[in-house]
């Protein structure tokens, strides 16, 4: 057993999840045996298929009894990670492409450069190579209304600290956690089903005195959401967002409810722009 868990959470798409075990098993020669697969109640075959693969692999396979979300399925897997003696727990997308052999090890050598951090994660690209944003800075009352455009830049510009940078937020598709640090803010919070979840475990750590940061040696193209967009329709979606948002700006940045309206007014009319 090695000291790091694979934490892929599956819905629907198992044959993803299938070929990105394949892919680290291949190009990261990690071992079958430290990935852990959860099925979050998928309403097709996944659990079958998952489960009757792990006994061919010899991945380890837990399935949630039913589907809480990214947050609530992920904890299934961080606190079965801390269970088994892990030290770290890698949450993957089964739509993440990694051509660096060596991502793991410079994920992990990030993460030990600083006593107070506790997530780390890569670049991350899109399939046209597009850099998504780092949320390098914990997003002001300005960066969320009249200046929601401006943070986009603002959000990409960090400083080299040998390695590593701080930032806000991970990015929740590709990040590695120090199990015993992020066990003190209770993981993630499962108050939400999509979206903000990073923001919010941003905030739970800080709390605690612990930082984020992106690994300056690493990156990875991410294929976007293709399971949840082909699964919630746009409006679901969008009002998932939304719900995700209010419960962070009023449980987390304290936004009484004139801040939070105006704040979706510019969220509204941001995502116009972006979708």
């Amino acid at each position: 057993m090695g000291d790091t868990a694979v934490i892929l959470l599956n819905y629907i798409s198992w044959e993803d999840t299938l070929k990105e075990i394949t892919l680290l098993k291949e190009r990261l020669n990690l071992a079958y045996e430290d990935m852990v697969v959860i099925d979050n109640a998928s309403p097709n075959e996944s659990e079958i298929q998952l489960s009757r693969n792990a006994e061919t692999m010899g991945y380890q396979f837990l399935k949630a009894e039913y589907n809480g979300g990214y947050a609530s399925g992920n904890n299934i897997g961080l606190r079965y990670a801390l269970e088994k003696g892990y030290r770290y727990g890698w949450i993957l997308n089964n739509d993440i492409l990694i051509e660096d052999s060596h991502m793991l090890d410079k994920l992990k050598h990030a993460l030990e450069l600083a006593p107070d951090i506790a997530a780390v994660n890569p670049d991350i690209y899109s399939p046209d190579g597009h850099m998504y944003n780092r949320d390098a800075i914990r997003p002001s009352f300005f960066y969320q209304t009249i200046g929601s455009l401006l943070y986009i830049r603002a959000g990409r510009r960090i400083k080299d600290m040998g390695g590593y940078a701080y930032i806000y937020r991970p990015q929740g598709c590709c990040m590695l956690l120090d199990l015993k640090k992020c066990a003190k803010v209770d993981f993630l919070d499962e108050h939400t089903f999509l979206y903000f979840e990073e923001n919010i475990l941003a905030e739970r750590l800080l709390a605690k005195g612990y930082r984020c940061a992106c690994c300056m040696d690493a990156r990875v193209i991410h294929n976007t959401s293709k399971t949840v967009r082909s699964q919630l329709q746009k409006k679901k979606l969008g009002q998932i967002k939304r719900t995700s948002y209010r419960y962070y700006l009023q449980k987390y940045l304290h936004y009484g409810i004139l801040r939070y309206k105006f704040c979706e007014l510019f969220y509204r009319m941001k995502c116009l722009i972006l979708d």
